[in-house]
C-alpha cells in the first residue's frame, strides 16, 4: 500500500493540526488525528500549543505503524492481498475508530475477508458510525463500491 496515499487520505478526514485542540470528545489531540496519551511530550500541554511538522510526522509514523498492526491482527495475511482502496479503507476506519470498536463492525469484516466489496460497502452505510460521520464513511462506501464494480 501506499503509505503516502494513506497518509493524505487521512490528512483529509481527520485534519492536520500543528497545535494541541480538542476533538470532537473533548480529548486533546494533534497533527494527523492523534489522541494524545500520557507518555507523549504534548501531554499537560495546553490547547493551542504549537507542535512541529517534524513532530506531527514522527507521531503519524507511530500512530500508522500500530494502525497497520492491527489491520493485519483482524485480517491475517490477507490484508496484504487486498486491493490498495480496501487497505486505505480498512486502515482509515481502524485509524478512526481503534481496533475494539472496529471489532465490532461484524458483518462488514465478514463481507472484506470474503472480498464481497459492495456488502462491505451496504455494511458501512447500516452503521451508527454513517449516521456520525456521514460524508467521510460514505467515501469509504464508494471506494470499496468502486472495487466491486471492477
Amino acid at each position: 500500500m501506499n503509505k503516502d496515499r494513506l497518509k493524505t487520505v487521512l490528512a483529509s478526514d481527520e485534519g492536520y493540526e500543528n497545535e494541541v485542540y480538542l476533538d470532537s470528545m473533548l480529548e486533546p489531540t494533534c497533527g494527523i488525528g492523534h489522541l494524545i496519551k500520557e507518555g507523549d511530550l504534548e501531554f499537560g500541554c495546553v490547547v493551542g500549543t504549537k507542535v512541529s511538522d517534524d513532530r506531527i510526522d514522527a507521531l503519524f509514523e507511530s500512530d500508522i505503524s500500530a494502525c497497520l498492526e492491527d489491520c493485519s491482527r483482524v485480517y491475517s495475511s490477507d490484508f496484504e492481498t487486498f486491493p490498495e482502496d480496501a487497505q486505505i479503507t480498512i486502515a482509515s476506519l481502524l485509524f478512526q475508530l481503534g481496533s475494539p470498536r472496529y471489532g465490532g463492525f461484524v458483518n462488514h469484516i465478514a463481507a472484506v475477508k470474503s472480498r464481497d466489496w459492495a456488502e462491505a460497502a451496504a455494511q458501512l452505510r447500516d452503521s451508527l458510525l454513517y449516521r456520525q460521520t456521514t460524508a467521510r464513511t460514505e467515501r469509504h462506501a464508494k471506494r470499496l463500491e468502486g472495487l466491486a464494480l471492477g
